[in-house]
């Protein structure tokens, strides 16, 4: 029990700093201009493209480490019933959030543009389920042991 309960805890502890470390690279390596559309909260392509694969990924290594530390399912159903519901209630709070407006003026900085911007809805649903699923796919999937030909 105690070892499935650790499985759980590490693995979202080195998802979230996967993400974490992931978007601020993002971030700080392009700035605002490199992530946005011109004068706009809006996304460009690479952020569009870079959420959900940052999701993606974290939550498969994720998964797949929860089974290995977990040695088995259980930990991983867990932890992806940790990620949905946490997820979740993060979108719930996200979507209760006004989009701000257009234009973006033009200096701001990550620390602005974070205080006052808010992600796509599809960002904040996706998340969570995707994440979910992720971690399933890693942990049931991917950390099965090999069969003996």
């Amino acid at each position: 029990m105690l070892r499935s309960i650790l499985a759980v805890v590490l693995s979202y502890i080195v998802m979230a700093a996967i993400v974490i470390s992931a978007f601020m690279g993002l971030w700080y390596g392009l700035g605002p201009d490199g992530l946005l559309q011109p004068g706009s909260y809006k996304g460009n392509m690479v952020i569009t493209l870079a959420a959900p694969s940052i999701t993606v990924v974290a939550a498969l290594l994720g998964g797949w480490m929860c089974a290995r530390i977990g040695r088995g399912g259980r930990p991983v159903m867990a932890l992806a019933g940790v990620m949905l519901g946490l997820g979740l209630t993060m979108a719930y709070f996200t979507l209760q959030k006004p989009y701000p407006a257009d234009p973006r003026p033009p200096g701001m900085t990550v620390e602005d543009i974070m205080k006052v911007g808010r992600e796509p809805a599809w960002v904040a649903i996706f998340n969570p389920v995707g994440g979910a699923t992720a971690v399933l796919i890693g942990g049931l999937l991917l950390a099965r042991p090999k069969k003996a030909a």
